[in-house]
């Protein structure tokens, strides 16, 4: 008999944002059987991925106009819009800018008042009370947020349904060992205590890497079960890692470059430059739809900039690239920011069979996966960044060596159907 699982996002499941929370569970739940899908969230756009059978949408806005108009109704059930609505791809651009923009300025500030206004709006309404009702979960499944008010949402949904739970670390949300700002750390006092009393009342836990299992176990004094994100590709592919490399080593990186990802490309384009002084051995092609500053855009030895492309695109371009570039901050205030979090990127890259230079500050969860499955080239400073595009240069049969190293991790630790089987264990183990 199939089960009912109710997932709780802060983010809308639109399949054409490649990230965040809704892309992961999609990843995770999609073509399993055995369950039936459910999903609350609580931004503004429509979903559009038929991994879920209901939606529930809680409208950010609305909750703010809640809090004058105490009749506003915060929330309504939506039905899945078509995967080519170009309205609803619309208004998804304008919640990323939107959101964007609000991390520019006062960031800490605009979140204690976010936290403020949904303490006092009115989201606890009728019509979430009857879809919960109607849902009738056995399990409900929510990401371990650093948004108090997600938190306070989760813990509401457990006393209404009384249901069996798991919560899910993938991110820093609980040390202080992101950034040293006073904003930060005050914020971040009030989320510790949030996220104490949803664990208390949660079942079982998982954990997206051993760094994350290791850190969230000591804190919460719980036993995390590692459930890392999957590959999407088929990994019975053959590939033949004997190909030569040409006299240009092709690298390529897609993706935004926030939170200090534009300094290191600008890093590796200043080693490439001292590298490629004479002649262009190794090329660099970033996708992004970051804005790039003048002077990187005119920098030349190797690296181009482009529009960013559609994931397929993406998987086509990792076919023909040599080397894939994994780039977290190393030198600015943002790197530690993704210490626990382990970015979708690195089961792609795994699956592709490709060489991966890893680029990140040595205390994140990603960097230590890398190091201690032997699987990347990484650097976790400026002076390694040229010491591991030389040992390219120099030696391009290294390119083959990593390649199948990686390939052989993602078909050890990332195959959907052995991710998918720890999913199955722990809902059974609860039930």
């Amino acid at each position: 008999m199939s089960k009912n699982i109710l997932i709780l996002t802060v983010d809308c499941w639109n399949s054409n944002i490649a990230a965040g929370s809704s892309y992961t569970y999609s990843s995770l739940f999609s073509s399993m059987c055995d369950y039936t899908i459910s999903n609350i969230y609580t931004r503004d756009e429509l979903p559009n991925d038929p991994c879920c059978s209901r939606y529930f949408q809680i409208s950010e806005n609305k909750v703010i106009k809640s809090i004058l108009k105490r009749k506003t109704i915060t929330g309504k059930e939506v039905v899945c819009v078509d995967r080519e609505n170009k309205d609803n791809e619309v208004v998804v651009q304008k919640q990323k800018e939107l959101y964007s923009k609000h991390r520019k300025h006062f960031y800490y500030l605009k979140k204690i008042i976010r936290e403020i206004i949904w303490k006092l709006s009115h989201w606890r309404t009728d019509e979430l009370d009857s879809f919960l009702e109607s849902v009738k979960p056995d399990v409900v499944i929510f990401t371990m947020e650093g948004y108090i008010h997600f938190n306070r949402l989760c813990r509401y949904v457990l006393k209404k349904t009384g249901s069996k739970s798991i919560g899910y670390f993938w991110d820093d949300n609980f040390t202080y060992k992101q950034r040293r700002r006073i904003g930060y750390k005050f914020l971040r006092f009030f989320q510790r205590k949030s996220l104490k009393k949803l664990a208390k009342e949660t079942t079982a836990f998982w954990a997206i890497s051993p760094k994350t299992k290791e850190e969230a176990d000591r804190f919460f004094d719980i036993n995390c079960t590692i459930l890392p994100k999957p590959t999407e590709r088929e990994l019975n592919q053959k590939f033949d890692f004997q190909n030569s490399v040409d006299n240009q080593v092709r690298m390529m990186y897609a993706g935004n470059l926030m939170i200090g990802r534009m300094d290191t490309v600008r890093a590796v384009a200043q080693a490439m430059s001292e590298i490629n002084k004479d002649d262009i051995k190794i090329c660099l092609d970033v996708y992004t739809a970051t804005e790039i500053p003048v002077d990187l855009q005119k920098f030349g030895f190797g690296v181009a900039f482009h529009a960013p492309v559609s994931q397929s695109e993406v998987l086509k371009l990792q076919n023909k690239a040599d080397v894939l570039l994994f780039a977290e901050d190393i030198v600015g205030s943002e790197r530690k920011v993704s210490r626990l979090s382990f970015s979708t990127k690195i089961p792609d890259y795994l699956s592709s069979g490709k060489c991966i230079l890893a680029i990140g500050d040595n205390d994140t969860a990603p960097m230590e996966y890398f190091r201690s499955e032997r699987v990347a080239l990484c650097a976790g400073d400026v002076v390694e960044i040229k010491e591991q595009l030389e040992r390219i240069v120099e030696n391009p049969q290294i390119v083959h060596e990593y390649g199948k190293r990686a390939y052989e991790c993602a078909k050890k630790n990332h195959l959907k159907a052995d991710v998918q089987q720890t999913i199955k264990k722990t809902i059974e183990g609860i039930l």
